[in-house]
């Protein structure tokens, strides 16, 4: 039967890993008395207050699930397994996960999550427990999936002493890229626009492995990028038809933000336009292109970047926001782009 759990308020992006009433000094199974379901290991979700692709509503609706990797040893005995990819999901109020661990007192314990709990099919993930790292390979980001992972650091069980949560702070493990346009009347004339024909993002890799070994309060592990590199007729990161208002519009659709972290060497933005006014029967078209390294070099782990652009008759690039994704304001002064 499947076990309740509660759900704790916390800071964004964290789960909880309730350490309720102390640690135990027996394990136990079938037929746990109220004491040791005292000493049950409990998991919940706080709610995310950030503009992010995985929200609250997302994190925590019916269904929602992440995947829990943990152990425990005493001094410097093996690692055992206590939790090994195990499900935890919501019913939209409660987490539950179907077979309930306990705490054993003096043993320390690591643990590793993964959101979400279902990924693609061909993406593998590994849990080294002699170091307590997990790894993902072949992880493609034109799936849509956002993907975030949490690595907190050890905590032992003291006898007698009632034990607070630990907190798995999940970060995303992507980068998030926005590309936003307008067309700039001061230099066009009131009512002119510049009406994109094609846009389309090349010279970077879509798949890539990732390594939780380097996990850090600043650099959520290391990503390797893998496959092959998009060429300038790839459709994955195109658009065509878009007219670019004066407060700004988004060049790719939303299900288009998230890219594997990356050097940026061969990366380009090639974008063919035409004004929505002309003096000829038919109107001029250009094509312009911007190696995106002369912006930035790469794009990092869990960083949202922006880029805001106008069009003249060639591509002028303001300065790009990078920022936390966590804590990413995508607004600003100029452009009110609801992301």
């Amino acid at each position: 039967m499947r076990k309740e759990l509660s759900v704790f308020r916390l800071l964004p992006f964290v789960a909880a890993v309730a350490l309720a009433c102390g640690c135990s000094d027996t394990s136990s199974a079938d037929g746990a008395g109220e004491q040791d379901d005292a000493m049950r290991m409990r998991f919940g979700t706080a709610r995310v207050d950030t503009r992010a692709v995985v929200g609250t509503a997302e994190l925590q609706a019916a269904g929602s699930a992440f995947s829990v990797w943990g152990t425990y040893r005493k001094a410097t005995s093996a690692p055992v397994t206590v939790f090994d990819g195990t499900r935890v999901t919501s019913d939209g109020a409660k987490w539950s996960y179907d077979v309930p661990q306990y705490w054993f007192p003096t043993f320390t314990y690591d643990f590793r999550a993964l959101y979400p709990a279902d990924l693609p099919a061909g993406v593998s993930v590994r849990f080294a427990s002699d170091e307590a790292r997990l790894s993902v390979e072949n992880f493609d980001v034109s799936s849509g999936i956002d993907l975030l992972a949490a690595s907190p650091a050890a905590v032992t069980c003291v006898p007698g002493k009632t034990m607070g949560s630990v907190n798995l702070d999940f970060r995303h493990l992507l980068s998030r890229v926005t590309f936003v346009g307008r067309s700039d009347e001061q230099h066009l004339g009131t009512g002119r626009r510049v009406v994109i024909d094609r846009a389309v993002l090349y010279g970077i890799r879509t798949t890539g492995s990732w390594s939780g070994a380097s996990f850090t309060g600043t650099a959520p592990g290391a990503w390797t990028p893998t496959g092959p590199v998009l060429g300038a007729d790839a459709d994955l990161y195109s658009a065509a038809s878009v007219e670019l208002a004066v407060d700004g519009t988004k060049l790719f659709p939303d299900d288009r933000t998230l890219f594997i972290p990356q050097d940026l060497s061969e990366a380009v933005l090639e974008i063919t336009f035409h004004y929505n006014y002309t003096d000829a029967d038919s109107p001029l078209q250009f094509t312009s292109r911007v190696a995106l390294s002369t912006v930035s070099e790469r794009w990092e782990a869990g960083k949202s970047y922006r880029y805001p652009f106008s069009i003249e008759s060639h591509i002028f690039f303001e300065t790009p926001t990078v920022e936390p994704w966590q804590y990413a304001p995508v607004n600003g002064p100029d452009f009110n782009v609801d992301l």
